[in-house]
């Protein structure tokens, strides 16, 4: 997609309106609480000319606008650093801000001019990335900069974009020569988000397993990353029986791809990622009920994750070694579909009893797993929408993730908490292995409805050898219709995980 503008600029100039951000009053007198603060003006940080000194004191005699986190106001016509227009906006308490809320903030500012059919606003740089409170100044101007341009995604392949649509934004200010590169860097992130996106938004008679391959294929082509395409007959030349099981409903051909980004030293070994591709999800014989069902063409969510991080990190040029892997068919019933009671073998030899055809993530998963680790990699992570009972677990706003090593689980938690984007360590205890045990195979694909999102990470783990770092993913519940954060699309595909393996890549240390 194409985003708006965003330039940095030094001084004054015409514009729709001026953006300027204001901290909510907190109350610093002992054993007073909010209610006391809520008497008190925002505070303003930046530097004050006339027009904006005579604004704050107009402020401080008003209680329409209380600064809070992400609120904004439109002040039509009063004019402010040769803008026509001003617009106050929110950043909640001082004491709190930090990156994410600087993202939402981006987002409101983005939606605010995109309401009021503002073509171009100036953002005051020194009043949203107050040296006060930012060390580095890069940081948060990056952040804004992200949560403005992913809250500007639409997804328009089938209808007129919007009219209203923002195409300009003026960073007026600043001074950091890093300011420049923060704003790429933001451009590259939002991107691999955006493309991970459209991937999924995408209606199934179009994004096909052939056509995932081919815009996959695409996206290597202009990052300069190797890409390789297996069709049936690879697949099955690989022996990845339970990948085909799942395939042989549909009439489309499966596709396998894999992506290869050399950005670190030759012998380093590769960090595996790896995406379950389900470009639609009827669940097969044991078909899922009508409502809603066509939300499943975001069951390759996984898949689209990976090849946005790739993206992204091809873009950003990190300096370190990935190996991408991407199961991609549909799950469909019809006469050649697989049948509760099959077996079927997994290329390591791995027999599986299938119990639920609706069960099938894991079971493509399971082959491209197996495959993942004939590279070597000094670490597997891999991304589904896999279970429905992560979503009644932990909504929309965390992403479930489970796995055999600590270290890399802790290395996703903190870039959790530097991005913004929650996850949750679920347990794999060994009494679940029990329920996944079968009487006719090595194992059986579903292990009832208790403890769903645990079970399902629990039998991929049967399909990785111990030695290697590993860390499942489950994204059914942050992968679309997010309205809990305002630069995600309440009715898309959100492009969750992208930005959090970003960061964790960007700081990766070398598993040992």
């Amino acid at each position: 997609m194409v985003f708006p503008k965003i330039e940095l600029t030094s001084g004054e100039g015409r514009c729709d309106a001026l953006a300027l951000g204001f901290f909510q009053a907190e109350s610093k007198a002992k054993g007073k609480n909010d209610k006391d603060a809520k008497s008190e003006p925002p505070l303003y940080l930046g530097k004050k000319g006339t027009e904006i000194a005579s604004l704050t004191e107009r402020l401080a005699g008003s209680k329409h606008f209380s600064a809070k986190k992400s609120e904004t106001d439109l002040l039509r016509f009063v004019e402010a650093g040769g803008c026509t227009s001003t617009l106050l906006v929110g950043l909640g308490q001082k004491s709190k801000l930090d990156s994410e809320t600087l993202r939402r903030v981006g987002a409101s500012v983005y939606q605010a001019q995109k309401r009021a059919k503002l073509t171009k606003v100036a953002v005051q740089g020194d009043s949203f990335f107050s040296t006060e409170v930012f060390a580095a100044e890069a940081t948060a101007l990056q952040a804004f900069a992200e949560g403005y341009l992913l809250a500007s995604y639409e997804f328009n392949d089938f209808k007129e974009p919007s009219k209203e649509a923002p195409k300009h934004l003026e960073i007026r200010g600043s001074k950091v020569a890093s300011s420049k590169e923060a704003i790429a860097k933001a451009e590259a992130v939002a991107a691999g988000v955006c493309f991970a996106r459209e991937l999924g938004d995408l209606p199934p008679n179009k994004l096909t397993p052939a056509y995932f391959a081919e815009l996959v294929s695409g996206m290597a082509k202009r990052q300069k990353v190797k890409c390789t395409i297996w069709n049936r007959a690879q697949i099955e030349k690989e022996k990845m029986g339970l990948f085909m099981g799942v395939a042989k409903g549909s009439e489309l051909e499966p596709r396998f791809m894999i992506l290869e980004y050399r950005g670190g030293k030759k012998g380093d070994k590769p960090v595996a990622l790896v995406g379950k591709g389900i470009t639609f999800d009827s669940g097969g014989i044991s078909i899922k009920p009508a409502p809603s069902m066509e939300e499943m063409k975001y069951d390759m969510m996984g898949a689209a994750t990976v090849a946005g991080i790739v993206q992204a990190v091809a873009a950003l040029g990190l300096p370190i070694n990935i190996n991408a892997y991407i199961a991609a068919c549909e799950n469909m019933p019809s006469g050649t579909a697989q049948k509760p009671g099959d077996i079927q073998t997994s290329s390591g030899g791995k027999t599986v009893e299938i119990t639920n055809t609706d069960a099938e993530g894991r079971l493509i998963l399971a082959d491209a797993l197996e495959y993942a680790q004939k590279s070597d990699p000094q670490a597997i992570i891999d991304f589904a929408t896999l279970t429905g009972a992560v979503l009644i677990a932990l909504g929309t706003i965390s992403t479930g993730i489970m796995g055999t090593s600590p270290e890399l689980i802790n290395r996703l938690k903190k870039s959790s908490e530097a991005t913004g984007e929650r996850v949750w360590e679920l347990p794999l205890y060994e009494e679940y292995e029990e329920d996944l045990k079968s009487a006719y195979a090595n194992y059986r694909n579903s292990g009832g409805r208790e403890a769903g999102s645990s079970k399902g990470g629990t039998f991929l783990k049967f399909f990785v050898d111990p030695k290697f770092p590993w860390v499942h993913c489950d994204i059914a519940g942050t992968a679309w219709n997010r309205k809990d954060v305002n630069y995600h699309p309440p009715k898309n595909a959100s492009g969750a995980m992208v930005r959090l393996m970003i960061h964790a890549l960007e700081n990766w240390q070398t598993m040992k």
